[in-house]
């Protein structure tokens, strides 16, 4: 009897399936094949390695970012500044001519000068000997400001009175023994000693410089020492620390100031000899009174870009009494108070668009839907107005320039205030 072999014994777990076959269907006989592992994908590259085409796409989209951002600060800025300096877009709009009357004020500005100023300086020759004042001395007229060694010229006019006698001597004589001839030319040679002698005696007067006037020294430009007079030179400066002319060793200008204006000449008609004024100044905290002392009749005028432009008048504004927060060569405004002229057809100076010679002007008026040039005859001014003489009649309407006049000193594009604030004369050219 043939016994079985007992089986092999079976493991825990479910046997390990050997590696995927593939059967070839190409084959006649069928055999098992590996099949081969997935293919492993490539390593990615770092974002910063980029193709090309890549990096030229992201470089636009950085410049339109860059363009955007950038319209959009400066679309803000402008806009900042524009609400900050009320400078809007200038634009016209329609004004109907009215009568008004203008303004009652006329403002000026000007230069403070004393009323009166003495350049002195050493006419004759020597060394200077003495200087008796500072800067900021007050002097009284008759005042010795400095002397020069005059032992010469106290000899040069000894010697010319000793020539004068002489000469008189002999003039004497001849006039009773002498011929006609004689007596003649004996009489010339007198005067000719006369007049050297009046000059020697001048000469020893100047070598002492003698204040004129009650004021104050302003400058000092000459020290002991100095050899002054014929062909000697100084360069004196003021308090300012300014060079003054004509080189003067010592300069001594009066307590009592002036301002130095101009008016345009459609103003002029307004002032008068002896109006008063009103002055202020930087260096006084309150104004100042004063009156017209001149007003001058030769109109100077301006030159732009080789046409003539506004032709002004020399005004003198003299300050009463003698203040002593007022310096010479400080900037001030003159105000002078007028008679209101009665109700005039007037536009805003805006409205002119061509400031002609003399009174002469243009503005654009509306009539049918048409924008005509019409001429206009210009008259006073007041504020931001002025008169029109003749070319247009009440209820006409006229263009005028708006814009930029929400803020104080704002000007339109014909370069005058528009808000009414500071309003300057119109120019104008010499009649």
């Amino acid at each position: 009897m043939t016994t079985a072999p007992d089986p092999a014994p079976q493991p825990d777990s479910e046997p390990v399936d050997p590696a995927p076959t593939r059967v070839a269907t190409d084959d006649p006989t069928p055999t098992a094949t590996p099949l081969a592992p997935p293919p492993v994908p490539p390593a990615r590259e770092p974002f910063w390695r980029l193709s090309g085409r890549d990096a030229l796409a992201i470089g636009a989209l950085a410049l339109v970012g860059l363009l955007v951002a950038g319209f959009m600060v400066v679309s803000a800025v402008q806009r900042s500044f524009d609400a900050a300096m009320g400078g809007y877009p200038v634009e016209n709009a329609e004004y109907v001519v009215e009568r008004t009357t203008l303004g009652s004020e006329v403002t000026l500005s000007g230069t403070v000068q004393p009323t009166q100023r003495l350049d002195l300086s050493f006419t004759s020759e020597g060394d200077v000997t003495a200087v008796n004042v500072n800067v900021g001395d007050t002097v009284t007229a008759s005042s010795v400001l400095a002397t020069i060694d005059d032992a010469e010229l106290r000899q040069a006019v000894t010697d010319a009175r000793a020539e004068v006698n002489a000469a008189w001597t002999d003039y004497q004589n001849a006039r009773r023994s002498g011929s006609s001839a004689e007596v003649t030319a004996l009489r010339s040679e007198h005067a000719v000693k006369e007049q050297a002698l009046t000059e020697a005696e001048k000469a020893l007067e100047q070598a002492s410089l003698v204040s004129t006037i009650d004021g104050v020294v302003a400058a000092v430009d000459v020290h002991v020492g100095d050899s002054v007079g014929a062909g000697s030179t100084t360069s004196a400066a003021d308090a300012t620390g300014a060079a003054t002319s004509g080189g003067a060793a010592v300069v001594v200008i009066s307590h009592t100031f002036q301002v130095d204006a101009t008016v345009g000449g459609s103003e002029r008609s307004r002032l008068s000899i002896g109006m008063p004024a009103t002055v202020t100044v930087s260096s006084s905290p309150d104004p100042i009174p004063g009156t017209v002392t001149g007003l001058g009749v030769v109109a100077e005028a301006s030159q732009t870009e080789g046409r003539p432009g506004a032709a002004n008048f020399p005004v003198t504004v003299t300050l009463d009494g003698q203040p002593a927060d007022v310096f010479a060569g400080i900037a001030a405004i003159v105000t002078l108070s007028t008679d209101a002229s009665e109700a005039v057809l007037a536009v805003p100076m805006s409205a002119i668009i061509d400031w002609g010679s003399g009174t002469d002007g243009t503005v654009i008026v509306l009539r049918d839907g048409e924008e005509i040039p019409t001429p206009v005859t210009l008259g006073e001014t007041g504020g931001d107005m002025v008169e029109i003489v003749s070319g247009l009649e009440e209820g006409d309407t006229v263009l005028i320039t708006v814009g930029m006049m929400t803020t104080d000193g704002a000007v339109g594009p014909d370069g005058m205030p528009l808000d009414g604030s500071a309003a300057a004369p119109a120019p104008e050219a010499t009649p």
